[in-house]
């Protein structure tokens, strides 16, 4: 999305609620350029932990040697927190604190790959418990969206999920909405009032759907009253490869991902595995595919299957680990070249999800040009369709696991006798991807500007 934007002239600020609050009586005597460079590193912080700067792992670190004192500085934090919380429960968020990125160029979190994205970004706007008092606001008794004044600086606002909030004054809304899962799936984690009224919210504001899947089910459950209209945009593949004078690197005879599990057997022979890629949950449906995997009888040939979602503390991740033997590789948290790396020399993928608002494994399978195995989800369905994918995605019902496991016994066999020369399939699917995800963000780039439109992209 940003990529998008940024290559059809945008300028684009991104909004959060990292807001770190400076003591006054601390920084009192500090140059405000000072106080201003030290602001923006832990509004930076805050997006590369996921959290709070006083609770990132360094602290956290420093912590530990006295539990005691750890656990009185989590409560004592708690408490600040929600005194915080409760003082500003209706913030105003025209009153957001802008960092400026151009100011922070060479910032040391510039070269960290979590925040690659700020190279597209102009700024950063921090709006304190915007999105905790949105989210109160959806779970009211009479639920209403969080209104955001944009004021005459910014066009407009894109969400890449669904968020309660409104636009106040001048200024576009396009929300992006991905699947209607935890309203139509019991299992998921997500609070069902929350997510719903959060779709509500959607209904006045253009909309970016990432299927027709996903825009049919939205109509179908809230209607067309004061719906805004939307389209529907294939979303670009998420594979990232170096440049191709540095791509040298990428032939290995063997990959080694770093593990994070118990399972040490981490040794995968490049074209020799398949590739299961997303969260651990029930709806991903992994343990069907452990199951097909050993039906199939490949891992007698060499073949292992590769697992690259972190393993939760719940009864399903248990069961996951308990079936998976010395040809399962669980890997838990990869980072994204690891991902990369292991689409790039997977002998084919596999997604055999229940329900999905689109399927991005599915498409970067595709896009580099290996098989594919998929559950027939109607967003597998689209995503077949498109390109030249109908030859490359296979689409086998969940109901048998028999019928999988003939499907990668089928592909193994196929993907033996067809790659001889290892170096020249890794070319022949990197020339592919550059290729085909060239033109699929072209493609969303150029949809995106007809939604947002093209003279509001630029001041």
């Amino acid at each position: 999305m940003l990529k998008a934007l940024k290559d059809s002239g945008a300028e684009i600020w991104l909004l959060t609620d990292f807001e770190p609050r400076l003591e006054k009586s601390v920084y009192k005597n500090l140059p405000k350029r000072a106080c201003d460079l030290i602001y923006a590193a832990r509004v930076m912080e805050g997006l590369m932990e996921g959290h709070n700067w006083l609770h990132s792992p360094y602290w956290e670190t420093k912590l530990s040697k006295w539990q005691a004192l750890a656990r009185l500085h989590k409560k004592w934090l708690r408490l600040l927190e929600i005194l915080d919380w409760l003082a500003h429960r209706n913030y105003a968020t025209d009153a957001m604190v802008k960092v400026n990125l151009l100011e922070q160029f060479d910032s040391p979190y510039f070269r960290q790959e979590k925040l690659s994205y700020f190279g597209n970004l102009d700024g950063i706007l921090c709006a304190r418990y915007l999105y905790l008092n949105a989210s109160r606001r959806a779970l009211a008794r009479r639920p209403s969206s969080l209104p955001i004044k944009l004021g005459n600086e910014f066009d407009g606002l894109i969400t890449t999920c669904p968020i309660n909030i409104r636009v106040e004054g001048k200024g576009c809304l396009v929300q992006t909405v991905h699947d209607l899962i935890p309203l139509e799936y019991v299992q998921t984690s997500d609070h069902v009032a929350n997510f719903g009224q959060r779709l509500n919210s959607c209904l006045p504001a253009r909309k970016l759907y990432v299927s027709q899947a996903t825009r049919k089910k939205f109509e179908q459950a809230y209607g067309s009253a004061n719906d805004a209209g939307g389209i529907v945009i294939l979303q670009p593949p998420s594979l990232k490869f170096p440049a191709k004078e540095h791509r040298g690197l990428l032939e290995q005879k063997v990959l080694r991902p770093s593990l994070r599990t118990k399972n040490h057997h981490g040794e995968l022979v490049p074209f020799r595995y398949l590739l299961f890629n997303s969260s651990v949950e029930p709806r991903k449906n992994l343990l069907f595919a452990v199951k097909a995997f050993r039906i199939s009888g490949l891992a007698e040939h060499g073949i292992r299957l590769c697992v690259t979602g972190m393993l939760k503390k719940d009864s399903y991740s248990r069961e996951v680990a308990k079936q998976a033997d010395e040809s399962v590789l669980l890997t838990g948290y990869i980072d994204e070249a690891t991902k990369s790396n292991l689409f790039l020399h997977a002998m084919a993928v596999i997604s055999p999800s229940l329900v999905e608002g689109f399927g991005i494994p599915v498409l970067d399978g595709a896009c580099i040009g290996a098989p594919v195995i998929a559950s027939p989800s109607v967003a597998h369905r689209e995503i077949q369709a498109s390109q030249d994918f109908r030859e490359l995605i296979w689409l086998c019902d969940t109901l048998d696991p028999t019928t999988w496991a003939e499907a990668m016994g089928q592909i193994a066999k196929a993907e033996m006798a067809r790659i001889g020369d290892p170096q020249a399939e890794r070319q022949r699917r990197l020339s592919r991807y550059d290729t085909v995800s060239a033109a699929i963000l072209e493609d969303f780039r150029r949809k995106i500007c007809e939604q947002v439109k093209p003279d509001q992209l630029s001041k």
